[in-house]
């Protein structure tokens, strides 16, 4: 019974210091993609990308609120027509870069850490190894953000306090 109540609190309190991270979508009907002549067709893209800023961000922030607001998304390819019945498929070719634009704020308690904005794109999207799945729809655009994560905050950042 005693190393229940020590369990609890310790899960308490690790609870307690789990960094805040939010994603907004900000004008989600706007953005280049993600959308067909009838408006919004896919919205859990839009919760596949924010699961992965998330995952991203606790294992390279940890402890830490961050707030990201993306303004854009692209997805490689393009959706277009294809075979007989005119099924609706998306087609990679070396023109229809995937891109991402935000904007983020790091914060420690009130105070602001690090903060941009950010307009990823991969021109060599279809080149090299990438190390997510084929079966993955996103995976030309998480291995873009996975760059552009290592790049700005290297492998963790919890050596920079």
């Amino acid at each position: 019974m005693k190393y229940r109540w020590i369990a609890l609190a310790m899960f308490t309190l690790a609870a307690s210091a789990r960094a805040d991270v939010q994603v907004n979508f900000v004008g989600s009907d706007k953005f280049s993609d993600i959308k067909d002549n009838n408006g919004f067709r896919q919205p859990e893209v839009l919760k596949d990308i924010e699961a992965y800023l998330v995952e991203q961000v606790g294992k390279r922030l940890p402890d830490r609120d961050v707030r990201i607001n993306v303004t854009d998304v692209d997805l490689a390819g393009e959706v277009e027509p294809f075979g007989r019945r005119m099924q609706w498929l998306r087609v990679m070719r070396t023109v229809t870069l995937p891109s991402i634009a935000f904007n983020y704020e790091v914060r420690e308690g009130d105070k602001v850490v690090r903060q941009g904005e950010v307009k990823l794109r991969d021109m060599n999207y279809q080149d090299g190894f990438n190390g997510h799945s084929s079966s993955d729809t996103l995976r030309y655009e998480k291995r873009m953000l996975d760059r552009w994560f290592k790049q700005e905050f290297g492998t963790t950042v919890t050596a920079a306090r």
